[in-house]
């Protein structure tokens, strides 16, 4: 059987993640970087010193005057790059570029903060896990909107440099979101991020000249007519698709498509243009809606938690599998769409970006029919590791009657408080001897490898009936009075769940193996340590271990292991 996550194991790598994303996240305001190739000092590319300035260009539009002055903010005034706004809200001018550093600004300090619920989080509730996906999605969130304003008011390559500081926070916070999705969902988490990086590459491809990327690589290896060879024999232009010889990538086809649109112009649709070239304009804006969808969607994904069922196995389901095939599905066939009316135009022709964002369509609508296809296998390993951890309660556990076994000794199983009776003595007039009839007789029972302490001390009452006559015979009891059981072995965390005679029991078995060997390949107990695959293995081997362990102490070890 396969738990669903080792929480201590968990707990240790989301702290550790977590500490190395806020460091970042502190980085990306006093790491020298911002304005990049902009014409500025070294010491002035810290974005920190850019916060008044920032605070200044958010709250203009509404207070009509600059919020902060002095001597400071006007040496570190925002970089050209930097100076536009845009009216996403009707008739108001936002900065958008002020208003997302001012998130990160608040979302860095509560990444501080929330230092303390990713410390102290409660493992089982995943606490810190919790606390380590919401900081580290609003911060990815909020910088990927700074990026994606800052390229339609610009181009990804003005974008690049002018935020390379945070470009390099993004990237190395987004590999610290990998790691922790890949170690709390393990194979799932690996899927999950690869199904985002292509989705992230598609949307990519569709959208910005990224063929430039590779000309500039075979450039640098002086194998221009390489690449030119390349794009020949796939008879393609470069970016997404080209008009009359003029190569046009998704994002300035969707920039022109809707800037003309709200300026009251219908471009999108226009009667002079050939049908497919307005059909292609459809397919352009529908490209970007998808496959930021998909994105987004994937994004989710990576700090989604598995689905399992109570028993803590995997429970795969087909919704998800089907909800990725669909909208996978969608972006392919409005790319085909686009592909056809593109080839059937002669006035049009393909770009190689648009041959690269159908490859990675693809490869992702594949998985998921593969992760499709395996659901029921799945299922099936599922319902297998369920049923040998439900086969304890399947046998009978908690019936009164099932066989127990004996907790005390195997050789001297003890009878608490059962009373025997034997005829005493006849009691002697002599002072010495009744007075020697009066002390308790004590029987010693030798005690069991250090486990068990216990005795049982047999007294013989005095009787004093009120006669003058001690000669006559009296019968007086012997009471049998046993001791606590005692347990002096060595205690941990599930140990200290135990009763006493639960703590002798397991010990018994798992810790001094008077009951026998484990089984073969059984790993040991480990005191104080997670025992991570001990515990699913005594469920594993629950046929060895039925009549050796109690009812109690088996729901126990259950509970404990399904608390994990």
């Amino acid at each position: 059987m396969t738990t669903a996550n080792k929480p201590s194991k968990l707990k240790t790598a989301v702290v550790v993640t977590y500490v190395i994303a806020t460091l970042l996240l502190i980085a990306g305001w006093f790491v020298p970087g911002f304005g990049y190739d902009k014409g500025l000092e070294i010491g002035d590319m810290m974005l920190f010193w850019y916060i008044p300035a920032f605070i200044n260009a958010f709250f203009f539009p509404f207070l009509d005057k600059a919020l902060i002055t002095g001597t400071f903010v006007s040496e570190h005034a925002l970089p050209s790059f930097t100076a536009f706004e845009s009216e996403i809200i009707p008739n108001v001018e936002l900065h958008i570029p002020a208003l997302m550093v001012l998130v990160y600004l608040v979302i860095t300090v509560l990444a501080i903060i929330f230092l303390i619920p990713v410390l102290a989080g409660n493992k089982n509730k995943k606490t810190s896990l919790i606390s380590a996906y919401v900081i580290e999605g609003a911060a990815l969130t909020a910088l990927a909107i700074l990026f994606l304003f800052s390229a339609w008011e610009t181009n990804l390559g003005t974008t690049v440099t002018g935020y390379l500081n945070l470009v390099c926070v993004f990237a190395a916070v987004l590999v610290v979101l990998f790691v922790q999705s890949i170690i709390e969902k393990k194979s799932y988490g690996v899927v999950k991020m690869f199904l985002f990086l292509f989705s992230a590459a598609a949307f990519f491809f569709a959208m910005f000249a990224i063929d430039r990327i590779f000309e500039r690589l075979f450039s640098s290896l002086n194998a221009e007519d390489t690449w030119t060879n390349i794009l020949n024999a796939i008879s393609a232009e470069g970016q997404l698709y080209a008009v009359n010889g003029v190569a046009i990538s998704g994002f300035t086809a969707m920039k022109e498509l809707i800037g003309a649109t709200l300026a009251g112009n219908n471009v999108i649709w226009n009667a002079d243009n050939a049908v497919t070239l307005n059909i292609v304009n459809i397919c352009v804006l529908a490209l970007f809606a998808i496959l930021a969808l998909n994105l987004f969607i994937d994004f989710c994904g990576l700090m989604a938690n598995n689905k399992t069922n109570k028993e803590g196995a995997l429970n795969p389901h087909k919704g998800g599998k089907i909800f990725g095939i669909v909208r996978y599905a969608l972006a392919l066939a409005i790319a085909i769409v686009f592909l056809v009316c593109v080839i059937v135009d002669e006035s049009l022709d393909i770009g190689v970006c648009a041959y690269f964002a159908i490859l990675f369509i693809l490869i992702n609508l594949v998985i998921d029919i593969i992760r499709l296809a395996l659901v029921p296998s799945q299922k099936k390993k599922a319902e297998a590791q369920k049923d040998s951890t439900m086969q304890l309660a399947a046998e009978g556990i908690t019936q009164s009657s099932e066989e127990q076994t004996d907790l005390i000794s195997d050789e001297m199983p003890i009878q608490p408080y059962a009373p025997a009776y034997a005829e005493s003595e006849t009691v002697e007039t002599d002072s010495a001897v009744e007075e020697e009839a009066s002390e308790p007789v004590v029987e010693e029972v030798p005690e069991e490898s250090g486990v068990i302490d216990e005795q049982l001390k047999i007294e013989e009452l005095p009787v004093d009936d009120g006669l003058d006559n001690k000669s006559e015979k009296q019968e007086e009891p012997y009471v049998y009075t046993p001791r606590p059981v005692i347990y002096n072995g060595p205690s941990d965390a599930f140990i200290d769940t135990l009763t006493t005679e639960e703590k002798i029991e397991f010990s018994k078995v798992f810790i001094d193996k008077t009951k026998g060997s484990l089984p073969a390949k059984m790993p040991e107990y480990e005191i104080g340590g997670s025992n991570e695959d001990f515990f699913p293995a005594i469920f594993i081997n629950l046929g060895r271990f039925r009549a050796m362990l109690s009812s109690s102490l088996l729901r126990k070890i259950y509970k404990y292991l399904n608390s994990k």
